[in-house]
Parts: structure tokens; C-alpha cells; sequence
């Protein structure tokens, strides 16, 4: 009999961010050695389970009311996500509690974290928690709950991580995409844009910077697209408006399978977020030949090599620059090279050894 998983991500079915996006790649290429259940607000995915809880978007206007109410909010760990994170968990959490899991694979924050450690004391039942960001002012509250096993693909961050908990095992697992699906060989999605072209893939919320990807691009001379939505979709929109005009931008939302021509139609892509652990993005859009331009730091150094430029400031023009340089170099197939490196059947492998050691580990 396979061991039994309880996978616990709200927004999987519903939102295509990077944890999202990762576990619909992954499950499938686990689903032969383990029973999964995915509990989420959706009720999608392997032996999917819909529970209620308040999805972040009826709660972020509460919590753009102002700058100082924000900062109280993400003190306490009540910001958006985590209010649906863990409301979502609570309604959860007797369906959990009945299973009888072998591992709880979450994603359910500080909170989220801590009421699943008492689940396993009273069961115990094993946990695995896998870091979706780079921001020590998560991660590290994150895994001081103490998960069985705490997942990183940023090493300098794990390097802090066990600094800060030192008897957590910590592993680090590279991000994986399918390369067979996102190629160079895809014919572009036609748009109506004047050359060049950048595209900025992702939710569109304060942590993925878009306005200062938006704003670099317009001073590149670049047309813009933009494939996301979320709390700022509305001020990108007015952002473009009065940088871009009409005739030098479009925002779509694609599915997954059309992703792969969307890159292919681009000229360069352009991730601005301060911290980022996988960047699924960037690993996408070199797997079909494209290079990217993004800020530099640990896990973007080893993740996008020398197949994108690196950019040091914080400053639109910092940006420009970069993107600038993107247009201008000769990339050949390096950027397709460096994405071949991130294999998703060797990360599903590898989340299968983990999965496969906490499930014979004695309770």
C-alpha cells in the first residue's frame, strides 16, 4: 500500500503563482508512488478535497487601507495570504485530523505551521514544509514550527535558516519545469506590439515589483506585456496608460499550455521582485530560448547564469539598463542550456526520496 499524503495549498487550482505552478508539475510525476490528497479551496488536483476558507482577494483592501495598518497586519502574520492560508487550514483541519496521513506535505504559514505541529503530536503524523520565497522574515518564523523536513531551493538561505534552527533538517531541492512543454521550437503567439518586446509574467502584487518592471521597460523603448493579475492589476493597468500609451501594451491571463508561445513572441523577460526562491518564470522563458533580466541575488546568480543579465540597483534605470543590454546581446542557446540544468522529473524524484524517508519514519 502507498504512503499516505496530504498535500494543503489553498490556492492550488485557483491562482497560478510559483508554489501553485510547481505542485501541478510535480503531483502528477508522484501520484504512481504515493496516495495524495490535495486539499485546497478549488478542489483540484490528485484526490482533490475543497474546503472553505477567506481568499486573499476579499480581504486586501482591508489591508491596503494604509501603510501603518499593513505593517500591524504583517507583524501578526494576518496579511492576505495568511488569512486565507489559515482559515483555509481550519476548515481543514477535521478532515485532517480523520485521515490519518502518513506526511502532511503545506504550505500554511506561521499559523498554519504551528497548528499542524499539535496535529502531529497528537498523531504523528510527519510534516513537510517547502519554502516559495527567499524573505527571511517568513521563512525563518516558518521554520522555527519545526517541520520534519524544511525545503529550500536557495542555499543561502538555508545557510541562515539553520543558523536560526539549528536542529531543523534542512534540504535543498533545485526548481524544476517541464522543458519538453516550454521549448524553443514553439511558434510565437501573435501580438500586435511594436518590437522589441518584454514580458512580465506573475501575480500582480507588491512583492513581485511589476510597476518597477513596467517603468524599466518603458525607459528600454520596449513594448510590454503583461500576463498576470491580482491587487495591483488596476494600478499596472494606469501605470502603462501614461508610460506606454495604448499601442505599446497588453495584459492578458493564459493557461499553462499557452505559456510556451507567449514567451517565444517576447524579446526579453523581466523579473524585478527583491526576493525570489525558484522564479519559475525565468527558467520558462530560457527553456524556449528567451533571456531574462532580473535582480541579482543568490538563487538568481546560480539559477540564471550567464543566460540573462543581473541587475544590482533598485532604480528603474538599473533596470532599463539591463534590459537594454538583454536587447542588445547575442544569446544563442545559452539561455535554453542553463534551463536544462532544472529538470522537473529530477525534482519530483527528489521530493519522492523525501516523501518516501518521512512516511517510514517511526512516529
Amino acid at each position: 500500500m502507498n504512503p499516505r499524503v496530504a498535500v494543503v495549498l489553498s490556492g492550488y487550482g485557483v491562482v497560478q503563482r510559483g508554489a501553485e505552478t510547481m505542485l501541478e508539475q510535480l503531483l502528477p510525476r508522484l501520484q504512481d508512488r504515493f496516495e495524495l490528497e490535495v486539499y485546497s479551496l478549488s478542489g483540484k488536483g490528485p484526490g482533490g478535497r475543497a474546503n472553505r476558507g477567506i481568499p486573499r482577494s476579499e480581504v486586501e483592501s482591508i489591508y491596503s487601507a494604509t501603510k501603518s495598518f499593513r505593517k500591524v497586519l504583517d507583524t501578526l502574520f494576518l496579511d492576505p495570504i495568511h488569512v486565507e492560508w489559515t482559515t483555509h487550514l481550519l476548515s481543514s483541519l477535521p478532515d485532517l485530523h480523520r485521515g490519518k496521513y502518513d506526511v502532511i506535505w503545506h504550505e500554511t504559514g506561521r499559523w498554519g505551521g504551528r497548528i499542524l505541529a499539535e496535529l502531529r503530536r497528537q498523531q504523528g503524523v510527519r510534516l513537510l514544509d517547502v519554502a516559495h520565497s527567499s524573505h527571511p522574515g517568513w521563512e525563518v518564523p516558518f521554520a522555527r514550527c519545526k517541520p520534519d523536513v524544511y525545503v529550500t531551493a536557495d542555499r543561502k538561505l538555508a545557510e541562515l535558516v539553520q543558523t536560526k534552527v539549528p536542529d531543523l533538517r534542512i534540504e535543498i531541492v533545485r526548481q524544476g519545469i517541464d522543458t519538453e512543454l516550454f521549448n524553443p521550437h514553439v511558434a510565437p503567439l501573435a501580438l500586435d506590439l511594436p518590437r522589441p518586446i518584454a514580458l512580465i509574467a506573475g501575480a500582480l502584487s507588491e512583492e513581485k515589483s511589476p510597476a518597477l518592471a513596467l517603468k524599466a521597460c518603458a525607459e528600454a523603448g520596449a513594448s510590454v506585456v503583461v500576463a498576470g493579475s491580482g491587487p495591483l492589476s488596476a494600478e499596472i493597468d494606469s501605470l502603462a496608460a501614461e508610460n506606454l500609451g495604448r499601442t505599446r501594451y497588453i495584459r492578458t491571463q493564459l493557461d499553462r499550455a499557452e505559456m510556451p508561445a507567449l514567451y517565444a513572441a517576447a524579446d526579453v523577460v523581466v523579473l524585478a521582485s527583491p526576493l525570489e526562491s525558484g522564479a519559475l518564470a525565468l527558467l520558462e522563458a530560457m527553456a524556449c530560448g528567451i533571456p531574462v533580466v532580473t535582480t541579482a541575488d543568490s538563487i538568481r546568480d546560480e539559477l540564471v547564469g550567464a543566460a540573462g543579465i543581473l541587475v544590482e540597483g533598485r532604480a528603474s534605470d538599473d533596470f532599463a539598463q539591463g534590459i537594454t543590454r538583454a536587447l542588445d546581446g547575442s544569446w544563442g542557446d545559452r539561455p535554453r542550456l542553463q534551463a536544462l540544468e532544472y529538470s522537473i522529473d529530477r525534482a519530483a524524484d527528489r521530493y519522492g526520496q523525501i516523501l518516501s524517508e518521512l512516511a517510514e519514519a517511526p512516529g
